[in-house]
């Protein structure tokens, strides 16, 4: 029996969630899923067809995804280059999270009607940064930990993500309702204090290769020459158009549904109330039963059924 089989099952559940890890993964989730519905979901768009935008001017904003879509292609620069403090992985996150706070109170208190061009300047920015932050945290994840554990930290960042989704959705509507747009993009600016004080605190992951020195060339070239060579060029072609294509429908559709809820008739605490009292819960549960089934069962045959699941 491999290492990695040993650990199946229910003893390989409590020690997995049991790693210390898995409580810093809770917050790093919240700073990424937090911010994904202000700058390129559908608080964002639902904030701009509240003031009066035009669907299509909307539309264009969602091309600001497409950040998180090409993250591979400053990823390798990450890698390649390390900041003096907090260490590789931390540095990079604490710049990249800090950024992004700046980011949305930037846009918090820029007028879209009469700065709009300035305002999808910031958008952008964010995008970048939360991309950023995206790429860092995944790195964090597979480096903190043996292959044993990556269910649990899966699960509890996803339990934090899903709470920063929360927060950024639903709450974030109810606040605009009551409060009004830079207050909203205020507060949840301020809420990036959470996953920032996280960096801080966490350990750096211990390299358990080392890392060469290469040039940027290679830095950029070597990741993919090695990723075809190790599964054949049409199996890592699937693998690409399989992560590209899993969850394309719901983040291009998901930016207009705000606006076709309000162009519906419906309030942003209508919006607020569907989407916390269903949708959420929902997705708590599956986080951490999908963590669960990661911890027991082999992931190829996780992935296949979730494949199809998400199809119906």
């Amino acid at each position: 029996m491999t290492k990695t089989q040993s650990f199946k099952g229910w003893q390989g559940i409590k020690r997995a969630f049991g790693t210390p890890s898995a409580a810093t993964m809770l917050f790093f989730g919240f700073g990424c899923g937090l911010p994904f519905l202000l700058i390129v979901g559908g608080t964002l768009s639902t904030w701009l067809r509240d003031i009066g935008l035009a669907l299509s001017l909307i539309g264009l904003l969602s091309f600001a995804s497409f950040f998180y879509v090409l993250k591979f292609l400053w990823a390798p620069l990450l890698d390649r280059y390390a900041l003096p403090l907090l260490g590789r992985r931390r540095g990079w996150l604490f710049v990249s999270q800090l950024l992004l706070m700046l980011a949305l109170l930037a846009m918090a208190y820029t007028d879209p009607t009469a700065h709009l061009s300035t305002l999808i300047a910031f958008v952008a920015l964010a995008a970048f940064a939360g991309a950023t932050q995206d790429i860092l945290v995944d790195a964090y994840r597979i480096e903190i930990v043996e292959i044993h554990a990556q269910g649990a930290l899966a699960a509890t960042y996803t339990l934090g993500y899903r709470v920063g989704l929360i927060l950024g959705g639903a709450m974030a509507l109810y606040f605009a309702e009551l409060f009004g747009w830079k207050t909203t993009y205020t507060v949840m600016a301020l809420l990036m204090l959470l996953p920032l004080a996280a960096t801080l605190l966490a350990r750096e992951p211990t390299a358990r290769v080392a890392i060469r020195k290469v040039s940027l060339a290679e830095a950029f070239i070597e990741p993919f020459r090695e990723f075809f060579s190790r599964n054949g060029v049409l199996l890592a072609l699937a693998f690409l158009v399989f992560v590209g294509l899993y969850k394309f429908p719901d983040q291009m559709i998901g930016v207009l549904a705000g606006p076709f809820y309000l162009d519906s008739g419906y309030t942003k605490a209508d919006i607020a109330t569907v989407s916390k009292l269903y949708g959420v819960w929902l997705g708590i549960g599956g986080a951490f039963l999908g963590g669960i089934c990661v911890a027991a069962f082999d992931i190829r045959k996780l992935l296949a059924f979730a494949a199809v699941a998400v199809a119906f």
